[in-house]
C-alpha cells in the first residue's frame, strides 16, 4: 500500500493493509478487497502471471467512468456476462459457484452481445 487503507478478505479472513504493507494472495484463492474509510486509497498490485488482468481492469474502470457499474461497484448481469468467458483465466466471481457462473454466461452472453454488451468495454469519454 501507497496510501490509505484497504479491507482484504482472503478465503474468509479478513485483514487490513495500510501504508507500507503488503499482502500475498495465493493463486485460486477466493478474494476481494474494499475501501471501507473515505480516504483514497492508493495502492501496487502485481498478477503473475498477468494474461489480460491489464485488459480486464481497463474494461472495469472505463464501466466506472461511464456510470455503469452498481453501489457495490459490479457491472450488470448481461454486461458480466460477455466478460466471464473473455477474462476467465484472469478474474472469476467470488460467487456464485465457477460452473454456475459459466453456465449464465452461456446462456446471456448471446443475449447480452445482441444487446450491444461487449466483454471489453472503451469509456464514452476515451472514443
Amino acid at each position: 500500500m501507497i496510501s490509505g487503507v484497504l479491507r482484504f478478505r482472503v478465503d474468509g479472513a479478513e485483514r487490513t493493509v495500510g501504508p507500507g504493507e503488503s499482502i500475498t494472495i495465493p493463486p485460486n484463492v477466493p478474494h476481494y478487497f474494499w475501501n471501507e474509510g473515505d480516504e483514497d486509497a492508493h495502492a501496487l498490485q502485481w498478477m503473475r502471471p498477468a494474461l489480460r488482468t491489464r485488459d480486464f481492469f481497463e474494461t472495469f474502470f472505463a464501466l466506472a467512468r461511464d456510470g455503469r457499474l452498481d453501489e457495490k461497484g459490479m457491472p450488470s448481469l448481461l454486461q458480466v456476462a460477455t466478460m466471464i468467458p473473455e477474462f476467465a483465466r484472469e478474474i472469476r466471481l467470488t460467487r456464485p459457484p465457477w460452473p454456475v457462473q459459466r453456465a449464465t454466461a452461456a446462456v446471456l452472453g448471446p443475449v447480452a452481445r445482441r444487446r450491444g454488451y461487449r466483454a471489453t468495454y472503451v469509456s464514452a469519454a476515451a472514443r
